[in-house]
């Protein structure tokens, strides 16, 4: 076989391949033509269910949904269980091409059909049929499976409801009696269980109620001691602020009794300096003073003469007489400026000089005449 292949030339295997690829595409083309022929020359449809639940009411919705591209007749739509058929619906409903119909119905008109047999329960189909005879038949999944719990809650509402007619009676069955003879037995024991747990939940629900107390207690005490906490810091901060206020109130204080205590050191000093000046010149005998500096201005005098006559010889007396008046102005001119100088506390020292310089002026305007 592989020599075969092998011997087949490039040609011969491109042409079988091509013929190959033809026939599938061939058949793909036939499947698709069956399906489109099959849902445009035949009413084809589905059928989905669900279940609905409306003011606590359960209802079962079915949607038939029209795949062919032609229009599909509904005719009746139906409940099947065990080969037995029960129509809910029944009139004819047209379904456009390529679109749906919904319904829905109440799962107690249902439940007497299904709820037929007491002892197990029954899954059953629904079946939708159109005008040419076509059938689809579904298994509700959801629905059986809520219509099986609505049967066994039904089932076990009987059993009780019979049960207490037999006690109500006094007709127990054998299981019944053999649990009532098991129970008187047994009775002292289920009381001593039922006496400890009722005492056991009693004491742990003391326990409880002390517990959530102490919590209570706890949470409160914590709180206090947070108050307590808060404000003693408060205070110390308070009183830390008092102690700052009072040291910043002495050192205020301190400053002030310094700079009274300098006033009052400047003005002793400005006392004793000024009794000092008037001892001074109330020891002064203003008659050898006047004579001391009517001899200094004699000589001074003198000696300006002499620097005069020898600089120019040919100057005349009355040039020097103006000269010296105009000394003599100059020295009246100061006298009189000091003597409009405000009075303070140096004046007093002052007067001595200003009545040496008076008479020293006047000896001078009596030497020159």
């Amino acid at each position: 076989m592989l020599d075969w292949l092998k011997s087949l030339t490039p040609e011969t295997i491109i042409i079988f391949g091509t013929l190959f690829t033809l026939f599938v595409m061939l058949i793909f083309v036939l499947i698709r033509l069956k399906r489109i022929a099959s849902r445009v020359g035949e009413q084809e449809f589905y059928i989905n269910e669900s279940l609905l639940e409306i003011d606590g009411i359960q209802y079962i919705n079915l949607t038939i949904i029209n795949k062919a591209f032609s229009t599909n007749h509904i005719n009746v739509i139906g409940v099947e269980l065990r080969n037995i058929s029960h129509p809910l619906e029944e009139k004819v409903v047209m379904i456009a091409p390529r679109s749906k119909h919904q319904t829905r119905f109440d799962l107690n008109i249902i439940k007497p059909f299904v709820f037929q047999n007491r002892k197990k329960y029954r899954k059953f189909k629904i079946y939708v049929e159109n005008e040419i005879g076509l059938r689809k038949v579904i298994k509700p999944k959801v629905n059986n499976r809520f219509m099986k719990r609505e049967f066994l809650k039904l089932m076990k509402a009987e059993k009780i409801e019979r049960k207490k007619k037999r006690f109500e009676s006094g007709q127990y069955n054998l299981l019944e009696r053999t649990g009532l003879i098991i129970g008187l037995l047994f009775r002292p024991i289920a009381k001593l269980k039922r006496h400890m747990a009722l005492s056991t939940n009693k004491a742990l629900r003391e326990s409880e109620i002390r517990r959530q107390q102490k919590k209570e207690h706890d949470a409160i005490k914590y709180k206090l001691d947070q108050d307590a906490f808060k404000l003693s810091e408060l205070r110390i901060r308070e009183q830390a602020i008092k102690e700052n206020r009072t040291r910043e109130l002495e050192l205020e204080s301190l400053k002030k009794a310094k700079e009274l205590e300098i006033e009052r050191i400047k003005i002793e000093t400005l006392e004793s300096e000024l009794t000092s000046s008037k001892l001074e010149v109330e020891q002064i005998n203003s008659e050898k003073e006047a004579h001391k500096q009517l001899k200094k201005e004699k000589n001074t005098s003198i000696e300006v003469s002499t620097n005069l006559s020898v600089e120019e010889p040919k100057s005349s007396k009355q040039d020097v007489e103006k000269d010296i008046t105009v000394e003599g102005s100059t020295n009246t001119d100061s006298l009189t400026h000091k003597t409009k100088k405000p009075r303070n506390k140096k004046t007093i020292t002052e007067k001595p000089s200003s009545t040496v310089s008076d008479s020293e002026t006047s000896d001078v305007d009596q030497s020159i005449e």
